[in-house]
């Protein structure tokens, strides 16, 4: 089986999974040591993405009052 195959089965594998399963997994894999979390970087992007991603309440810049003094800023 070449590498590219052997990616695809195993992403095929881990969507295959309920999107708490997967995330906890993707997790878990990524925190056993730091050359595991830089494999899932390169290979699985869209996965550690969905495991790692920030809530949205507290990503920068899409909180209501965080627009609003954007806005307010811009204007003065």
């Amino acid at each position: 089986m070449s590498e590219k195959h052997l990616i695809q089965a195993i992403s095929a594998r881990y969507k295959a999974l309920p999107r708490r399963k997967r995330v906890s997994e993707i997790r878990e894999f990524a925190g056993r040591s730091a050359d595991d979390s830089k494999f899932i970087q390169k290979y699985f992007p869209d996965l550690y993405r969905e495991a790692f991603r920030a809530p949205a309440s507290s990503a920068d810049g899409r909180s209501v009052a965080n627009r609003r003094s954007k806005r307010a800023a811009k204007r003065r």
